[in-house]
């Protein structure tokens, strides 16, 4: 090659190479920390770990850093140590009070994968009345088998209520404790295997069970394209596992230290961005906001809140507007 044509193109690369380097100095450099989003070992929430396994939360645009807490999410969430958490909508009603949050999704629904499991002398659930019933009291459990009784025309006051861990349920069946109980698997298995019997499901309750995610309202005026990523990340990582479950099973296990085995989705409806926009849909049979609603009356009732929450400024559809996906 001539020298002169060589030194043209030399000069025409370092030329083209500065071109570069200025246009990416001249690009938004994000100095975002990422968010940070807590979530409890329940497979609804899992997406989540499916869309950092993935990389989707990259692709987006936003780092997140996923947080597996026990039982002390809800006061770490207090003490300010994350932005947002994947809970019940049931979490997110007694939160709002301390805390102002924005539900921007809904991850899934329990459709049969809660169930009060009941001895096998209880044949129907009008059999309870003058029996005891287990939940976690003051919480969804409770709200689920007022639903259940509600629905052959028993009130509470016909049965009592005691307090019960739901993975101690089926030994309490077995210690005559109570006569039935709220539970969720592996523990109504267990149950069922000793001669109890399902009672009733969640799969008779649309959309009371329902997981969210929430985050701070400061997040949400601050950060509200990182929130819509996030939003995005997930539904992205909902689809991809529900076309390859196996697949997206063995990731998600790998990463929590699980046997894909022990990852199940039977009973759990993951919720799709079409399922979303209906929930977030006030005339909805099954709407966040009847759900909310409900959650919120019986909390009144119960004294776990002071006063009615603000569903409107609660429920933030503003994130579901994602037409490429």
């Amino acid at each position: 090659m001539p020298i002169r044509r060589r030194f043209w193109l030399l000069a025409l690369l370092a030329t083209l190479w500065a071109i570069a380097i200025m246009a990416c100095d001249r690009l938004p450099q994000s100095n975002s920390p990422p968010l940070r989003v807590a979530f409890n070992l329940w497979p609804g929430y899992f997406p989540m770990v499916l869309a950092q396994e993935r990389g989707y939360f990259a692709e987006q645009g936003i780092e997140v850093e996923l947080s597996l807490v026990g039982g002390t999410i809800m006061s770490d969430f207090r003490e300010g140590r994350y932005d947002g958490l994947a809970m019940t909508i049931g979490n997110a009603i007694t939160t709002a009070p301390e805390q102002p949050i924005r539900i921007v999704m809904a991850l899934d629904d329990s459709m049969g994968a809660d169930a009060v499991v009941a001895s096998s002398e209880i044949e129907a659930i009008a059999d309870l009345q003058g029996q005891s019933v287990g939940a976690t009291l003051g919480g969804f459990g409770e709200l689920f088998l007022e639903q259940m009784l509600d629905s052959v025309g028993l009130s509470r006051e016909e049965v009592t209520f005691v307090e019960s861990d739901p993975s101690e349920v089926p030994e309490e069946l077995g210690d005559r404790l109570i006569q039935a109980g709220h539970t969720w698997e592996p523990h109504v298995s267990r149950a069922v295997e000793q001669g109890n019997r399902i009672l009733f499901t969640s799969a008779e309750t649309p959309g009371l069970i329902t997981d969210v995610v929430f985050f701070k309202e400061s997040v949400i005026s601050d950060r509200p394209d990182d929130v819509r990523a996030f939003v995005r990340a997930c539904f992205q990582a909902i689809e991809t596992w529900q076309e390859d479950i196996s697949g997206g099973t063995a990731l998600i296990a790998d990463a929590l230290d699980l046997e894909a085995d022990d990852i199940s989705l039977d009973g759990i409806r993951l919720l799709t961005l079409a399922d979303n926009q209906r929930r977030f849909d006030p005339s909805d049979e099954s709407s966040l906001y009847q759900n909310t609603q409900l959650y919120t009356d019986f909390f009144l009732r119960t004294d776990a809140i002071t006063a009615p929450i603000d569903l409107d400024r609660l429920i933030d559809d503003a994130f579901l507007n994602l037409t490429d996906l």
